[in-house]
């Protein structure tokens, strides 16, 4: 036992070092992906070490410990398809209704999937800039590789409402819809993802309390 602890301890010292030093050591771009991978991908390690780099200025500021749930975002994916069937329906007439929140369902579901496999990475960063509150500002260039259609979803599923369709043929046109999702991703997007600290309140982790806004606007023509 005694042999064992001997062993363990030293790697247990150096993973609470590492964590403890976490914040200091990641450079604008890396912080950057980590965002990127949590919010687009969705993806488990980099919610997990998003968290672990912001816990301690999220604990001092007096928020809660972690920035993202991966349970939360597992259980807004899963609820996403059928959110947006439910206000898409509507939308259609009430005779063909009862037969396409199926169709609703599995098209939005691939929408999504296209969505979370889209390829990003932070790029460069910019010279950080200090403003008159004191806060430190650098502004991250990314690039993605995304699944782009000649036809958004919204606008697609707007078109076969108003078309007349039977069900039958509203079922159709939401499949040939869907398949355009399934298409390799090849359109390159470009943008820039503004990240900051305070080093005046201790900060010592960069962060965009809105970060959100950024993704929702480069999927928002998608």
């Amino acid at each position: 036992m005694k042999h064992s602890l001997k062993i363990a301890l030293p790697s247990l010292m150096l993973s609470i070092a590492f964590s403890s030093h976490a914040a200091e050591s990641l450079k604008p771009t890396a912080v950057a992906d980590l965002y990127i991978r949590t919010l687009v991908n969705h993806n488990d390690r980099a919610i997990s070490q998003l968290n672990d780099y912001l816990r301690a200025d999220r604990l001092r500021s007096g928020r809660s410990a972690d920035y993202a749930s991966a349970a939360d975002l597992k259980a807004a994916d899963k609820a996403f398809p059928g959110e947006i069937a439910d206000m898409a329906m509507p939308l259609f007439p009430e005779a063909v209704r009862g037969s396409l929140k199926a169709p609703l369902i599995e098209l939005m579901t691939t929408v999504q999937k296209a969505r979370q496999s889209s390829q990003c990475k932070a790029v460069s960063a910019g010279e950080a800039q200090k403003d008159d509150n004191g806060i430190l500002t650098t502004e991250v260039a990314f690039s993605c590789t995304l699944v782009k259609t000649n036809e958004t979803w919204a606008n697609g599923i707007h078109r076969i409402a108003q078309s007349n369709c039977d069900a039958a043929q509203c079922t159709s046109e939401l499949k040939k819809l869907q398949a355009t999702y399934t298409a390799p991703a090849s359109f390159e997007y470009k943008g820039t993802f503004a990240i900051s600290m305070v080093p005046q309140d201790k900060d010592t982790a960069w962060r965009n309390d809105f970060a959100r806004e950024t993704f929702d606007e480069m999927f928002s023509d998608l």
